[in-house]
């Protein structure tokens, strides 16, 4: 098991090199999971690129991506990352290498929506626009409903045991007075809940504590428990919101604790 690691994705400017009417690039940027990106039909390949705006370089340099809500995405679909400094990507040029596989596992979550996954194989440079290319396609659209590209935080010491991973039940199921089923049917939400009991304190100042100060319960992140490749990552990517308590415990001289309550931003369907 590889330590778990947070991401705050960066803003920017989106284009794709093919959209479908109504299903614009920027749509990957929004946390609504239900306004997507899509890219025509017709091709073996696709890009999207973000444009990280001409302050890119007070940024933190980004080194991994994940894509939410990718309807249809299989197996075969691959993944290349490019980086420049001019958008059509002549200057200051650098890419991760060979094309990798798109998707974070081969087993799908419970909503059936595909998680793509990119972490870098080398050290990325500092770069305003970045490209990803998907490929294998097999003439399909490309679906993504939110990309999140950062800069990987990782504590040195994982989460506990005692991980709590569940689901937000968005339904009501009740019984009358006479005793008949009341089933209001609804949409479900992944949540789960672990704890770093270990922190050390630069990595409060200088991490976490940045991290909640910065997202707190309004903004999305993304959390992959364990990043260590398996059939089943997809279902350790989670990208949401943090619930509950937020913050830090200074529980001994050098130890500090971060508990983590996170609802996923997509949805179960509701069943037919």
């Amino acid at each position: 098991m590889s330590n778990a690691w947070a991401l705050k994705p960066l803003s920017g400017t989106m284009s794709a090199s093919s959209t479908a009417a109504g299903y614009d690039a920027s749509y990957v940027l929004n946390d609504y999971a239900g306004v997507v990106w899509q890219s025509a039909t017709g091709a073996a390949t696709r890009t999207l690129t973000i444009d990280l705006g001409a302050g890119y370089a007070a940024l933190a340099i980004p080194d991994a991506a994940l894509f939410f809500g990718c309807t249809g995405a299989t197996t075969a679909w691959t993944l290349t990352v490019e980086a420049a400094n001019s958008a059509d990507f002549a200057t200051a040029y650098w890419s991760d290498g060979a094309a990798v596989s798109f998707l974070a596992g081969a087993t799908m979550p419970t909503h059936g929506r595909g998680v793509g996954l990119w972490i870098a194989a080398t050290a990325p440079p500092s770069r305003r626009y970045w490209r990803f290319t998907f490929g294998s396609l097999a003439s399909a659209a490309v679906t993504v409903a939110r990309l999140m590209l950062g800069t990987r935080l990782t504590l040195e010491r994982n989460f506990g045991f005692g991980g709590a991973f569940g689901v937000r039940d968005l339904g009501k199921l009740d019984f009358s007075a006479f005793a008949n089923l009341l089933r209001r049917r609804a949409a479900k939400l992944r949540t789960m809940a672990i704890t770093f009991s270990n922190a050390k304190k630069d990595e409060v100042v200088g991490k976490i504590q940045p991290l909640i100060e910065l997202v707190a319960g309004q903004e999305t992140f993304a959390i992959v428990t364990d990043p260590a490749v398996a059939a089943d990552r997809q279902l350790r990517c989670w990208g949401g919101w943090m619930v509950g308590e937020m913050g830090t415990i200074q529980r001994a001289g050098h130890a500090w604790v971060w508990k983590v309550n996170f609802v996923d931003l997509v949805p179960i369907p509701k069943a037919p």
